[in-house]
């Protein structure tokens, strides 16, 4: 199997295919598809910025340094929403839980806090909310008002942390005039 991509008029790379045959024939003849070598293949940066095997057998890049730091940003930016939706720890219940923060998680939390802080709340008031303890057992935990608070705050805190280092990320990319310089720009998991 070859990978074949092919390029917009800027030289970004639009589409890619996985197949033994040429896809030159499967589409509108104007369309230019090139190899890309296997070392690249599987680097959705490398591939983003235009870099393919030209019909001479020599790597060459098709596009600027500045399409290649806007893959980069692409792929940080990806990873870094996989962190703030992939959980967060709070130690709300006294030990650290990790509570889930996919996008319904988010919602069922906020609208948690919020009730915990109408009108009327009775001091009794409590709420179930899923977390794992540090042994990964999950459970529908019940929290006071004061514990889901911290919960909800322990994860603004976190999704905080984690666009405040995407934003650093892109600023020292944006001040970078190489691929080596892009590449320094290395996502790592937040401590808040």
């Amino acid at each position: 199997m070859t990978t074949w991509t092919t390029f917009d008029a800027s030289g970004n790379a639009i589409r890619a295919d996985l197949t033994a045959v040429d896809p030159t024939g499967r589409c509108a003849p104007s369309i230019k598809w090139v190899v890309v070598p296997d070392a690249l293949a599987g680097d959705p940066v490398a591939l983003a910025a235009g870099l393919v095997l030209a019909a001479d057998g020599v790597t060459v890049q098709v596009s600027s340094v500045a399409n290649y730091a806007a893959a980069w940003i692409a792929t940080l930016t990806a990873t870094c929403a996989g962190a703030i939706t992939g959980g967060f720890t709070s130690s709300a219940l006294g030990t650290p839980h990790t509570y889930p923060s996919d996008s319904t998680s988010q919602i069922n939390l906020m609208g948690s806090v919020l009730a915990s802080m109408l009108p009327g709340v009775p001091t009794t008031w409590t709420t179930p909310f899923w977390c794992a303890d540090t042994n990964g057992m999950w459970s529908f935990a019940s929290h006071t008002a004061a514990e889901i608070q911290q919960a909800g705050a322990d994860g603004k805190t976190w999704v905080a942390a984690c666009q405040t280092q995407l934003a650093a990320l892109k600023t020292q990319i944006a001040a970078a005039t190489t691929v080596a310089g892009i590449q320094a720009a290395v996502w790592t998991t937040p401590n808040p």
